[in-house]
C-alpha cells in the first residue's frame, strides 16, 4: 500500500494531467481539498478519481462516444 504521502503526490501528478493545471496549481488544490485525499487514501481509492472529484469532473456524465448531432 503507498503512503499517504505517494497517494498526495498521485493527486497532485492527476491533477496536472487531467485539468492541465500548472504544478503550483494543483498543490493549491491538494491541499484545499487535504480531506478528500486523506478519505482516498484510506478507502484505497484511485488517485484520479480522488482528482476528478477535486476539479469537479464526473466520469460517469462523460460520453465515450461523441454525441452525433
Amino acid at each position: 500500500m503507498v503512503t499517504l504521502s505517494e497517494f498526495h503526490a498521485e493527486v497532485i501528478e492527476a491533477l496536472c494531467e487531467l485539468g492541465g493545471c500548472s504544478e503550483a496549481d494543483a498543490h493549491a488544490l491538494a491541499e484545499e481539498k487535504y480531506s478528500d485525499i486523506e478519505y482516498g487514501h484510506k478507502y484505497r481509492l484511485s488517485s484520479t478519481i480522488i482528482a476528478g472529484s477535486i476539479l469537479g469532473i464526473n466520469d460517469c456524465c462523460i460520453p465515450k462516444q461523441p454525441i452525433k448531432r
